[in-house]
């Protein structure tokens, strides 16, 4: 009777520590499951609305603000060689491609000056991203690390290589050396 008792006791000791540990995890899983569920609609409903707010897309001709800056593609053209001056002459580096010329203007509308730079520009065909040549510039004008004040523009060139079979690209413009606000202008020729 004695052993019976002692099982007894354990048992039921056994089924109390069960059950408090089941209580425990049970209370934990609806909390976390409660807490969770919100802010996971609530973020997922936060992201497409900044998803719409960051995707910002024009045409050749518009202007498209992104941050305090004002991009306008203002012309595209194709050339199989640039000239530039009598002397310098340059003509694409890969056999099959042409260069892309696009004439933008940015426009600073912010507080305190910007610098530009030709990589602030890439031309995009579906997942393919193309970088503009730095050191080819048409009629000297390019953007090379330019300050534009605030209230100013400046027109300039961006000059791509690309596949002379391809056209209609989107062209991504951004603000800033890190990208932070990013734009597309829809390039088509």
């Amino acid at each position: 009777m004695k052993k019976f008792f002692k099982i007894g006791c354990l048992g039921f000791i056994g089924l109390i520590v069960l059950g408090v540990i089941g209580s425990m995890l049970s209370s934990n899983d609806k909390t976390t499951d409660t807490a969770s569920s919100k802010p996971a609609s609530t973020t997922q409903k936060e992201t497409k609305e900044e998803v719409k707010e960051e995707v910002k897309v024009a045409g050749i001709g518009d202007e498209l603000k992104v941050g305090d800056v004002v991009f306008k593609v203002n012309k595209v053209s194709t050339k199989n060689e640039i000239k530039e001056g009598q002397i310098l002459s340059y003509k694409p580096s890969s056999d099959g491609s042409i260069f892309l010329v696009i004439n933008a203007t940015l426009k600073n509308e912010g507080k305190q000056m910007i610098t530009t730079d030709s990589s602030f520009f890439q031309l995009k065909k579906g997942e393919v991203t193309y970088a503009p040549t730095s050191m080819i510039s048409v009629s000297n004008k390019i953007f090379m690390y330019d300050g534009i004040n605030p209230g100013l523009s400046q027109t300039g060139n961006v000059v791509f290589e690309i596949p002379e079979d391809l056209n209609d690209f989107e062209l991504n413009v951004q603000t800033g050396f890190w990208g932070t606000e990013q734009g597309q202008i829809q390039i088509k020729y």
